[in-house]
């Protein structure tokens, strides 16, 4: 078998490569830590869930994802900023939310396969996670305890945003409501 020598240069190149994927676990974990998500997770079921995620950098301007497109999983930023949009029906663009370092999007992906309702779009260079579902159902087989555990956070914090949501909406109809009784009055005093 042929003796194969490693130069001192790409000995060390490899050296900092390495260094620097264990840097970039650290943070991811440490990341991780601090998500609302897993707040109730201990180190090595961080780390379990941090070695089934997927790790991309996204340039400025990068779509992560469509509107309309089938939804496979969710993205945790780990640094970054993403805007989440949407098209009405006159094709004009809303801005529904500005997510930063630390949150997380397109969660009912995870466990719902219909396609999105936003696009998600990187506006500053961002390193995110992808959790996606056929990793989530092997992490189902593996260690169906740690599975239920996220799928039961993550439940949590998706019947919260419901009811946040349905505030809002609430709000909004007690608003239209009452600016269809001024409009109301208004006709009604005119005549």
């Amino acid at each position: 078998m042929a003796e194969t020598h490693t130069s001192p240069i790409w000995r060390e190149i490899r050296l900092k490569t390495n260094k620097t994927q264990e840097q970039n676990d650290v943070d991811i974990v440490e990341t991780l830590k601090t998500i609302p998500l897993f707040d109730e997770f201990n180190r090595r079921e961080i780390q379990n869930i941090a070695r089934i995620a997927h790790k991309r950098s996204y340039r400025e301007g990068e779509v992560i994802f469509c509107e309309g497109q089938v939804s496979a999983g969710m993205y945790i930023i780990i640094h970054g900023e993403v805007k989440i949009s949407r098209r009405s029906g006159e094709d004009v663009e809303i801005h529904l939310s500005t997510m930063n370092a630390g949150e997380f999007f397109g969660d009912i992906g995870l466990v719902d396969d219909t396609p999105r309702t936003a696009t998600a779009i990187a506006l500053a260079p961002s390193y995110i996670l992808g959790l996606f579902r056929p990793d989530l159902l092997q992490l189902m087989d593996r260690d169906p305890k740690l599975a239920s555990k996220l799928l039961f956070k993550l439940a949590q914090i998706v019947v919260t945003r419901l009811r946040i949501t349905d505030e809002q909406l609430e709000n909004v109809m007690e608003e239209l409501e009452h600016l269809r009784a001024e409009n109301t009055k208004k006709v009604m005093s005119k005549e």
